[in-house]
């Protein structure tokens, strides 16, 4: 497929609301047949645009989600139990402040990134010695993988299926575009994902032991 052959590389002649659509269900419902389609060059404004629009839908889901959750429980304000007026509206105010920060800066945070999360997936790909056909498509399989952020208005368990299903995208979108092995695509998406979850595990052992060790001196 032609830089101009995706669904939404075309919405100047088949509208708008159709290049969205019809994109967003190729990537979703057959991820391979898109991919393997998908040139590796044609610009970066139109995936970045597409990326953000299905992006921002849900992250906005799920900041509506988080805000009615607080006000729903607002266990953390629990502490008001004197002022049970204050306990009322507290959750409301943070879920408020929350979705106001992300409908402002929302759009900046995703395009920011989108972008570094290409390099990083980018140089790995390389020195694994794959990413032959350059950051452009690195990048554009990410904007269009950005698709099962969608699954944020699933409530409660969205936002964990659309990121399983983000990471099994990127794979297959990586492999196809760039030509490389499902063995290689997986590693340049995982290995940043495990070291992540590598230096968390860590600092919160740290943490640990350090409030144990602070603990014991009081014994």
């Amino acid at each position: 497929m032609s830089s101009s052959g995706t669904p939404w590389e075309r919405r100047r002649v088949i509208g708008f609301a159709a290049g969205l659509t019809e994109t967003t269900q190729q990537v979703l419902t057959a991820p391979e047949s898109f991919f393997r389609r998908l040139s590796a060059t044609g610009g970066i404004a139109d995936p970045l645009l597409y990326g953000l629009i299905v992006s921002y839908i849900g992250l906005v889901a799920g900041t509506l989600y988080n805000a009615v959750f607080h006000a729903t429980l607002g266990s953390a304000f629990s502490s008001f139990g004197d002022r049970p007026e204050l306990a009322r509206i507290m959750p409301l105010v943070q879920g408020g402040a929350g979705l106001v920060v992300n409908l402002i800066l929302g759009p900046i945070f995703i395009a920011v990134g989108l972008f570094i999360w290409s390099g990083i997936l980018h140089l790995i790909l390389l020195l694994l010695g794959g990413g032959g056909r350059g950051f452009e498509g690195t990048f554009r399989v990410l904007a269009y993988a950005a698709a099962s952020n969608l699954f944020q208005i699933v409530p409660l368990c969205g936002g964990f299926v659309g990121g399983v299903y983000g990471i099994v995208l990127a794979i297959i979108g990586l492999s196809e575009v760039h030509g490389d092995s499902k063995g290689k695509a997986a590693a340049a998406v995982l290995l940043p994902l495990v070291l992540c979850c590598c230096c968390c595990a860590l600092g919160i052992g740290a943490m640990a032991g350090g409030i144990a060790s602070f603990a014991n001196r009081f014994r």
